[in-house]
């Protein structure tokens, strides 16, 4: 009967507030008003709060802490417990992390903890709070419990306070936490971190800035940098290392781009932790630690990097979460759940910012996902569009599958795509099929795996797409990052992409309308006889499947897998880290899922691999110098990385545990160092204190060079 009545004033309550009641309630320091243009969505889920509560399921919050958490700014991030199903302890954010709350929070702290915890925090007769692992967990909420109701049978007991000196105190010692200055040191400054739409779409202008995945939205991975160059490359000397505080082992390892901006470096360690790096001296400003749960869909846990605009990064987590994390202390803005693990999603991309949007991908071709492409609000978290890559009863392109195999066709979108702001057109590669390599199940095209697809950034609508390779066996995804450039094709000035694709082929295509215009090998191939007026392939007997084996160029790791290429603009060159192998291709006549529902259907195994570096005319995909170095393929670390082209006439990659600088001109190599690790990820480069800086991580840790 109590429970009822409880039920009942909360909806009393929620339904003044819906008509615009203005409700204040008053503790000893704060004046708490319904915030103005509520909407029933805003006020939605409150109602749910509430009635969770009369029915007793938060009985680690009293009524008055609810009602003063539901009206505080943000309402705590509590949306997410109700909508989303995070844990309590998972989902409050402490919106009292301003400057001022800090300082008031240092002040309490000194007040009433001091005597026992020590100044700042480093213990006396109590333990010390200055450092992370605290017995009561480090979360928001459980510190709160701890100031609010003690420790049993201990010396730690309430404290007398109102909740929001609670929240204060709670964001000071979440600072003391961060904080990494050594006793009798200095902490580092604070920065003050603002990246504007306008500064992301000139991305790659300002050499103290790393700003997106490709260091601007044409995807070039190209710095007009010249102080490091052909002349004095061999003198770059190390100039700090910061190591990883990765805690997974085997699976893990590092591909991640770093952004650059303030001073600041912000990478993802693997799979999913985000640290901010002084870039003077590589020491820690903040961590911010993730904690996926449970059995993950993934071969290898790691992340390619994260997105900026304002003072919020934005991270994919390998758990499917979308975060927003704020860039100056690593405490987390919003969160929102974009795909599951137990549907075969991960997420493993950097996000790509485009006007005010946060754009993401997702992995699990080889787990049976239908892939998508979706935005999010980044002031919100809300989801404003979503574009299935494969597409359902009534999408176009539903005519290319059959036997239902759209449910679980692939088609991830797991790399980084490019943007045109002048077109508002989003350029972004689909993975391959599933099963990867058993056809019979999925008669047709298969539309759109294994293509480029364009899309109208403010409404995620399909502008064109191009299919590199119809009807894929060979697991030849087209996830690579397309290169945005204008240069002459037969005579006139065309507005074009260039990728060099998986299945072995150079493309370039105009990227207004997506017309087919230059398409050649640039690695040995057997399974097209080449491609048509239309760019379609004209398969080969290699090109087939069969159930004994066939012996197909390129083979399953393609003629490029993921790993970026880059581009000088001015000599009109293209590098790329390209495969020259072979692999014999074998069909299963009855393809089944196994762990975990990977799915590929068949098998490819590897006859021949040979890493080269190849320099390809922008225009015509003809190769201009090429370069294999046996010592990398015999070195013990695994991985080959992206690439960094320079104005320097330079260019940087790693390969085998060695990273290394070319001669754009020539190929020729004019340095190399070997780092231990292995090298996945690609080199950035950026000015620090005016100063050109090369960046690169190997193994478990973040290696920069300089003069």
């Amino acid at each position: 009967m109590r429970k009822g009545l409880a039920v009942m004033a909360v909806l009393s309550v929620v339904i003044g507030v819906t008509a615009g009641a203005i409700v204040q309630f008053r503790s000893t320091h704060l004046l708490y008003s319904v915030p103005e243009e509520w909407t029933w969505e805003r006020v939605s889920w409150r109602l749910l709060l509430f009635s969770r509560k009369a029915k007793g399921d938060l009985p680690d919050l009293s009524w008055r802490e609810l009602w003063l958490m539901a009206h505080a700014r943000g309402g705590f991030g509590l949306e997410g417990f109700v909508r989303q199903g995070f844990s309590l302890e998972g989902t409050i954010l402490n919106p009292y992390v301003t400057r001022d709350d800090q300082q008031r929070g240092a002040q309490i702290f000194r007040g009433r903890c001091e005597t026992c915890h020590g100044g700042d925090g480093t213990g006396g007769m109590a333990p010390a709070l200055n450092h992370a692992g605290l017995s009561q967990g480090d979360s928001a909420f459980a510190l709160y419990k701890v100031v609010r109701d003690g420790i049993p049978k201990t010396g730690m007991v309430p404290v007398a306070m109102s909740p929001q000196e609670r929240w204060q105190v709670v964001g000071y010692l979440r600072t003391l936490q961060l904080a990494t200055s050594k006793p009798g040191t200095e902490q580092l400054p604070p920065v003050d971190i603002q990246v504007t739409s306008e500064e992301l779409c000139n991305a790659g202008s300002r050499p103290d800035q790393w700003l997106t995945y490709s260091g601007s939205f044409d995807g070039r991975r190209y710095t007009p940098s010249t102080e490091i160059n052909r002349e004095n490359v061999s003198r770059l000397r190390l100039r700090w290392i910061h190591q990883f505080g990765t805690r997974e082992s085997g699976k893990t390892r590092s591909e991640s781009t770093p952004i650059v901006v303030g001073g600041v470096i912000f990478t993802v360690e693997p799979p999913s932790d985000v640290v901010a790096l002084d870039a003077m001296s590589g020491e820690l400003r903040w961590r911010y630690t993730a904690n996926p749960n449970g059995a993950l869909p993934v071969e290898a846990l790691t992340n390619r990097g994260l997105a900026i605009l304002g003072n919020r990064l934005f991270l994919g987590r390998i758990d499917d979460l979308l975060v927003a994390i704020d860039a100056t202390d690593g405490t987390v803005i919003w969160q929102t759940r974009v795909a599951n693990p137990s549907d075969g999603f991960t997420m493993t991309g950097a996000p790509l910012v485009v006007n005010g949007s946060v754009v993401v991908g997702v992995a699990g071709g080889e787990y049976g996902v239908r892939g998508f492409l979706a935005a999010y609000d980044a002031e919100t978290g809300r989801q404003q569009w979503k574009f299935n890559t494969i597409p359902g009863p009534g999408e176009f392109g539903h005519d290319t599958w059959k036997n239902d195999a759209w449910r679980t066709g692939g088609g991830a979108t797991w790399v980084t795509g490019s943007y045109d702001p002048s077109l508002d057109l989003l350029y972004w590669g689909v993975g391959n099929p599933a099963p990867g390599m058993q056809g019979d199940v999925r008669p047709g095209d298969n539309l759109f795996t294994c293509s480029m697809i364009a899309l109208h950034a403010s409404s995620g609508k399909l502008a064109w797409y191009f299919q590199f390779t119809p009807h894929d066996e060979h697991d030849w995804d087209a996830t690579q990052t397309p290169i945005l450039v204008d240069i002459l094709i037969k005579g006139a000035l065309r507005r074009v992409i260039c990728v060099a694709n998986r299945n072995g082929f150079y493309y370039v295509l105009d990227r207004t309308t997506g017309e087919f215009l230059v398409g050649t090998p640039f690695v040995r191939e057997n399974w097209a006889k080449g491609l048509d007026a239309l760019g379609r392939p004209i398969l080969s007997t290699e090109a087939e499947v069969s159930h004994t084996g066939r012996l197909t160029r390129p083979g399953v790791g393609g003629g490029v897998n993921w790993q970026n290429a880059a581009l000088d603009r001015k000599r009109g060159l293209v590098f790329v880290q390209a495969t020259e192998g072979s692999s014999v291709f074998t069909k299963s006549p009855n393809p089944q899922r196994g762990e975990l529902g990977f799915y590929p259907g068949s098998s490819g195994m590897d006859e021949t691999v040979d890493h080269v570096m190849r320099a390809l005319d922008v225009s015509t995909g003809a190769k201009k110098w090429e370069c294999f170095l046996p010592a990398w393929r015999k070195s013990l670390p695994e991985g080959y990385s992206g690439l960094l082209a320079t104005g320097g006439s330079l260019v940087f990659g790693a390969s085998g545990g060695f990273v290394f600088a070319m001669d754009s001109a020539t190929g020729h190599e004019l340095w190399r160092v070997f780092l231990g690790g292995d090298t996945y990820a690609a080199p950035i480069s950026f000015t620090v204190d005016g100063h050109q800086v090369i960046l690169i991580s190997a193994g478990r840790a973040l290696f920069m060079f300089g003069l």
